[in-house]
């Protein structure tokens, strides 16, 4: 909106004196639609190149109708602008000045004089003189416009008129009125301006509110601009409310007296109580002594108002009886967002089995000053259901009135929501009752992070204050298997179909739409104090935090370091990067909707990713990766992770990256990290890239949009031969639409369930043939059946029955059956992802059953989904560098096999209490010594300690110490003796007598 000005001014340039935009509608006089210009100023004025240009009452694109040839407006001399014509009008314009096709709103728009003819563009706010625009004028509902507000609404009969032709208040609502149409032309006679003659008087009526219960109060203004030359004096305002049950010369006051808010600013006022409904034009003439006179109106509409209802009656029931009517209801406002605010009943009980609050939605539509907590107010609106769908929707009241009946009322207690309250077999509608109610809880733990919108460019995200959580002492919810009972999008399950019940106890909090600023915590933190309005507008049980509350949080998470592997084992890890784009325009995916991120932006990544790699997963031997925008990035990432570690005085893993484009159209890629210091690469292979399914509707479609990687790899031995295994990483499609009803759906999840079969084929053949195998990343599946498909049974060879899934799964594919290293963990620790509150798995470890007996652990590294996403934007530390957190398998490095021959040797000093022998067992043979064990140490006739000493596993040509530490009763210095060592190892023994001389010192 333009800025207004303090005081009326005499303009200095051609103004817009007259906008009529129903020409040609029904009830028109005029034919044409126009705009009419005038010459205020004393002096002839230019119009070349001018032009005078279009908008709807709220857009951004204007049509504009240059002016013609060379033009100059006398002193007081008009200017008519036609445009275009409609099918009804009796009379045609005078011969118009210019010509143009714009078609006007009757009612609303915008208008504007231009001094070129560029089109203006209002997406960026609106017009200002710095575009050019000489005089603007907006009129109905208009959003933009000069001053305090447009002009009145326009009808097919009326033009807004300028009142005073030498008047230019730069107000619309003030300079113009409506009356019928009265176009002039260049021919027409001139009215120039005085400078020194006398002001007109002018004036602007309002009611707020200005639509208006039957017997509710209203507050019927008039805005007076005074005359000038001489200046006004003795005004006085009166208006007509004979139609709404008042007098017909009813006197206005600016005195701070009925109703006027201050006295003396020339807005002059009058409270009224209509006691007539209909819709009104209230006629209202201003005067002055000086004979002066102006006339405006004040638009008001004075509804029946519909039955009173309590509270308690509209929330009696589940859709509430009196969904789609009209009512009015009363309470006290407890809560105050952008889109409405919350009532609770004056009477409201914290025992009622219904709820005793109600959402009222206002949308976009600005709330009266009054709407605030502590008011008291009265409301009139059509009760609704929000969202249509669901079984826990809200009742609210739709396109509202509002009366203040009080102000400062102490709030209704609120309803403390107790451990026994949260119930995890309490049921979805365990919270219904408290819906619009003022609820409490004394202490929460939070099942999620705080929630918020990226801007992915900078990959920076901003708080929104969302976050889950159960009341403290509930045990954390995790997924289930099968269709959660919320879950409603699908329709009817065949009757094997198991279903969940969407974990009822999980209560959703936003800390930010009452409050202002939220609150970024992660999960398992322990939040006390919270008080807030009970929501169910999502269709779930919400608590907006009161706009007073600061809860007090403590217990937040940090990343902890995985386990660090021993010498005998290696890691492999799975690692989803979460659409890891670089700062360069992607030449790899042309067409790829790839993101090209900042400098910045790829540094703080890449920085977070070798923390999380190297501190907290400890630099696993093989890791797989998900979500990685092309070879160029992996390759940084393994660059970054090798500079990094040196510089911390880390072992250098000397990542090797391989990756291979699919088919995603968002360019996010499997790829692998080989570290090259503990594990050879054979040779790498990309599978599947052509293949394609069948989808519902009977075409050929792209299977796989991740292609599996599958990479041959052999496992350091020291100097023996390489343990070889097969590694495939995956990335399957994700769950969204798996339950859409339509052929959408079922192509979803036909193609899950072919790209499961296409996983467990590829692996059977390895199996088959005598490998062991390792396929890790995202399946998007848990590691039951989510009841639409089962694509981790399908993987393994062992899915659900087809009675217990919508997709018909096949078994025994993979044969002997796979096994997904998660199933071998407690419950509690199955987590990689966490999905509205709910802790699950979608990120797996399936190995071909030789593989188990040498895996020792299993371990998922919690730095990426517990955590608030804003900690994205922190370079210094790794959590949130995804949405997923990485398992990490430890496997024993299996033994060489061949000979074994273990001997020892030793070396003896003097200690302060005998003799020490640092003993060293080689084994000599080609195949690896495993639990060598040191049983027997002999010097002279004494025993030596500790006795047995476990070396552990002894490579081919590999060595090993044991410290053993002799009494002085051994031998005295000098003398000759007989060091014996005897030990074991798996299926074999060693014993060595060596010659030694008992040291002096």
């Amino acid at each position: 909106m333009f800025a207004i000005t303090g005081a009326a001014q005499t303009p200095t340039h051609v103004v817009i004196s007259q906008v009529y935009g129903g020409g040609g509608n029904s009830g028109s006089t005029y034919t044409n639609d126009f705009v009419e210009l005038f010459n205020p100023t004393t002096s002839p004025q230019t119009l070349t190149g001018y032009s005078v240009q279009y908008a709807s009452s709220t857009g951004t694109s204007y049509q504009a109708t240059p002016l013609p040839g060379t033009i100059t407006l006398q002193p007081g001399q008009f200017y008519l602008v036609q445009e275009a014509q409609g099918s009804g009008g009796t009379t045609a314009l005078p011969t118009p000045d210019a010509s143009g096709t714009i078609a006007m709103s009757a009612t609303a728009g915008k208008i504007a004089l231009v001094n070129s003819a560029t089109a203006l563009n209002g997406s960026s706010g609106c017009p200002t003189a710095a575009q050019g625009v000489v005089d603007y004028v907006g009129f109905g509902a208009a959003n933009c416009f000069l001053g305090t507000g447009p002009t009145a609404t326009l009808a097919n009969a009326t033009a807004a008129i300028r009142t005073n032709l030498c008047v230019d208040n730069q107000n619309n609502a003030v300079d113009f009125s409506t009356g019928a149409a009265n176009p002039h032309n260049t021919g027409s006679t001139l009215a120039p301006c005085n400078p020194t003659g006398p002001g007109q008087i002018a004036a602007a009526g309002l009611a707020n509110p200005a639509s208006v219960n039957q017997n509710n109060p209203t507050l019927l203004t008039v805005t007076v601009i005074p005359g000038t030359n001489p200046a006004s004096a003795g005004i006085s305002v009166a208006a007509d409310l004979s139609n709404i049950g008042g007098s017909s010369t009813q006197p206005f006051f600016d005195d701070g007296t009925n109703g006027d808010l201050t006295a003396g600013d020339n807005i002059f006022s009058y409270s009224f109580t209509p006691s007539l409904a209909g819709t009104f034009s209230l006629p209202v003439t201003v005067a002055d002594t000086q004979m002066r006179s102006a006339k405006t109106t004040i638009a008001l509409t004075v509804i029946i108002p519909p039955p009173t209802i309590s509270i308690q009656q509209i929330q009696s029931a589940k859709p509430s009886p009196y969904v789609t009517q009209k009512v009015t209801t009363s309470g006290i406002v407890i809560g105050v967002k952008s889109s409405g605010f919350y009532l609770e009943a004056k009477n409201a009980s914290t025992t009622a089995t219904t709820p005793q609050g109600i959402l009222v939605y206002t949308g976009s539509t600005s709330k009266p000053s009054y709407i605030t907590v502590g008011a008291e107010v009265q409301v009139s609106g059509t009760v609704a259901t929000y969202p249509a769908t669901g079984l826990t929707p809200s009742t609210e009241i739709d396109s509202p009135t509002f009366t203040l009946l009080s102000s400062g009322n102490p709030l209704p207690p609120a309803v403390t929501i107790t451990q026994a309250m949260d119930s995890p077999s309490g049921g979805i509608y365990q919270f219904t009752r408290l819906e619009g109610m003022r609820v409490a809880i004394d202490s929460l733990t939070t099942t999620s992070g705080t929630d918020a919108s990226l801007t992915e460019s900078t990959e920076t995200n901003t708080s929104n204050g969302l976050f889950y959580g159960v009341v403290t002492g509930v045990p954390r919810p995790f997924r289930e298997p099968g269709v959660g009972i919320t879950d409603t999008a699908y329709g009817p399950l065949p009757a094997g179909v198991p279903v969940w019940d969407s974990n009822p106890e999980l209560i959703y909090i936003d800390s930010k739409s009452f409050r202002g600023t939220g609150i970024d915590l992660t999960s398992n933190a322990t939040v006390t104090g919270l008080s807030g309005v009970m929501d169910f507008s999502y269709g779930a049980p919400e608590i907006l935090l009161d706009a007073t509350n600061n809860p007090t949080v403590t217990g937040l998470m940090t990343a902890q370091p995985l386990p660090v592997q021993t010498s005998g084992e290696f890691t492999i890890a799975s690692m989803n990067l979460e659409r890891f784009y670089n700062d360069v325009s992607d030449q790899d995916n042309p067409g790829s909707s790839a993101v090209t991120v900042t400098t910045e932006a790829y540094q703080r990544r890449l920085n977070k990713a070798s923390l999380a790699i190297r501190n907290v997963l400890n630099t696993p031997d093989i890791i797989g990766t998900q979500e990685v925008e092309n070879l160029a990035v992996l390759t940084d990432l393994a660059k970054k992770v090798s500079a990094d570690a040196v510089a911390a005085g880390q072992p250098d893993p000397l990542y090797v990256p391989y990756l291979f484009l699919g088919n995603d159209i968002s360019a996010i890629n499997t790829g692998l990290l080989v570290k090259s210091t503990k594990v050879d690469t054979v040779r790498v292979e990309q599978f599947g890239l052509d293949t394609t399914f069948t989808n519902s509707g009977g075409s050929q479609a792209t299977l796989n949009d991740r292609t599996p990687l599958v990479a041959h790899l052999g496992i350091k031995r020291g100097s023996g031969t390489d343990y070889p295994l097969t590694m495939i990483v995956v990335h399957q499609r994700s769950l969204i639409n798996v339950d859409d009803p339509t052929s959408t759906g079922a192509t979803v999840r036909l193609k899950r369930e072919a790209q499961a079969e296409f996983l467990a084929k590829l692996i059977q053949g390895y199996q088959a043939a005598g490998e062991h195998v390792v396929a890790v990343g995202d399946y998007n599946s848990f590691e039951f059946s989510d009841g639409f498909v089962d694509v981790l049974g399908v993987t393994r060879g062992n899915p659900v029955p087809a009675s217990q899934v919508v997709t018909p799964p096949v078994a025994g594919l993979a044969n002997p059956p796979l096994v997904d290293l998660v199933t071998l963990l407690p419950a509690e620790q199955r987590q990689s992802y966490v999905e509205t509150g709910s802790a699950q798995v979608l990120d797996h470890v399936v190995v071909t059953s030789d593989l188990v007996p040498q895996m020792t652990r299993l371990a998922y590294a919690h730095y990426d989904a517990d955590f608030p996403l804003v900690y994205l934007n922190d370079a210094t530390r790794p959590e949130r560098v995804s949405d997923h957190d990485a398992p990490v398998a430890y496997f024993s490095i299996p033994a060489v096999q061949g000979t074994v021959q273990v001997t020892a040797s030793a070396t003896l000093i003097k200690v302060s209490n005998g003799y020490q022998a640092t003993v060293t067992l080689k084994n000599t043979g080609a195949g690896t010594a495993q639990n060598v064990v040191l049983t027997g140490a002999v010097l002279g006739a004494a025993s030596g300690s500790p006795l047995p000493y476990a070396v552990g596993d002894i490579q081919p040509g590999a060595s090993a110490t044991a410290t053993i530490l002799f009494p002085a009763s051994a031998g005295n210095p000098g003398a000759a003796a007989v060091e014996k060592f005897t030990g074991t190892y798996t299926g074999g023994a060693f014993t060595t007598s060596l010659r030694a001389v008992i040291p002096a010192n």
